[in-house]
């Protein structure tokens, strides 16, 4: 698809969300916008905690683009109710955002995938669907050296595609002040980057821009500062996914590398973002954004 037809396509989209929201909004308490369903099994759990059994209308925009241009039409086309909530959710992305209102959540990470990955997350994780009993002691040891290997592999994984990310996100900060716009759909997935130096990945993207290596070090510098935040979560949620059914799959084994018990636990993760959205980290500014809607 050209970047003509993608935006008559967004263009279209959004009107119809639009419209959707003027025939539905009074049949419910909150309308929650979402840029995509992966966006909906993180949020809308932690909505319904805040809200308890009110109505929710959860509109999918499909794209960040138009869950900012749907904003910006009710905001502009429509009068305000008190007896309605509007939520609006978007992933920070390797975009600047400094110039969207407040009525718009901004993930504090790359996306809500970050949230899956990080120490503390993973942690959870680890002893929600390990069953791990904290005041036992053998329990503590087999969590330690589950929770050791994962974060060994995920860091090992950061390194191999650091640089990668760090030429992705100069892609995208450049293309908006030049009339180029690369076509990054060639490596949209961790297994379209894996193992791939820079000049491989040229090759999967059309319209690439030409960025020099002192930038690609400058920009792998920033984000090596806090990795597992500012790295595309989508790569690292599915780099990750993996590791984690590989020390599932081993504390059901008798001769366990990690555990010193074979374990009952769950089955393996098919879906991480809705299998594991309770383990995820849950910003303070995502509560305060939905409370003090």
């Amino acid at each position: 698809m050209d970047l003509l037809q993608r935006m008559e396509r967004e263009s279209n989209c959004v009107e119809s969300v639009f419209q959707t929201y003027i025939v539905t909004k009074s049949k419910y308490d909150i309308n929650a916008f979402f840029e995509g369903c992966d966006d909906y099994k993180y949020y809308i759990g932690r909505i319904t905690s805040n809200y308890g059994d009110k109505e929710i209308n959860s509109i999918i925009c499909e794209c960040k683009s138009n869950v900012i241009d749907v904003e910006k039409m009710i905001s502009k086309k429509t009068a305000n109710n008190n007896d309605t909530v509007n939520l609006f959710f978007v992933d920070r992305d390797f975009d600047v955002n400094d110039k969207l209102p407040d009525s718009i959540y901004v993930t504090s990470s790359y996306s809500i995938e970050n949230y899956y990955c990080t120490n503390a997350a993973i942690k959870r994780i680890l002893t929600g669907v390990l069953r791990i009993d904290i005041k036992s002691s053998s329990d503590s040891s087999d969590l330690n050296k589950a929770y050791t290997q994962v974060i060994k592999e995920r860091d090992m994984i950061i390194k191999d595609i650091l640089d990668v990310n760090a030429w992705y996100s100069l892609q995208i900060k450049k293309s908006k002040t030049n009339d180029t716009v690369p076509k990054l759909g060639g490596i949209k997935y961790y297994k379209d980057i894996k193992g791939h130096s820079i000049n491989e990945i040229k090759n999967k993207v059309k319209n690439h821009i030409v960025v020099t290596q002192k930038e690609i070090s400058e920009e792998k510098k920033r984000l090596k500062k806090n990795p597992v935040k500012e790295i595309r979560g989508k790569y690292l949620a599915e780099a990750i996914k993996p590791i984690l059914n590989d020390i599932i799959q081993d504390a059901g084994k008798k001769n366990s590398k990690y555990f010193s018990k074979k374990r009952k636990c769950s089955t393996n993760i098919s879906d991480l973002l809705s299998d594991l959205s309770v383990y995820a980290d849950t910003p303070k500014e995502l509560i305060d954004y939905i409370r003090g809607r």
